[in-house]
């Protein structure tokens, strides 16, 4: 069983609303502090059990100011 993890960037501008993807975090938060981006993170892991059996998990958060989100 061999397993693939993912992370990618979705950063959103409010104003034009361009969009891109990125794999880098600093970027990513870059954009989020200086100026005011939307931000989601995409978390995709691929797991494959046979030949003939693949499962794929995805989840995607959206990052803001919450204090009770914050990392330690």
């Amino acid at each position: 069983m061999e397993t693939h993890f993912d992370i990618t960037y979705e950063v959103i501008d409010p104003i034009t609303q361009e969009r891109f993807e990125t794999t880098d975090r600093f970027i990513a938060e870059s954009h989020y502090e200086n100026s005011s981006c939307t931000v989601y993170e995409r978390h995709t892991t691929i797991t494959r059990h046979s030949p003939f059996n693949d499962t794929t998990t995805c989840s995607a958060l959206l990052w803001h100011d919450d204090p009770e989100f914050e990392e330690a």
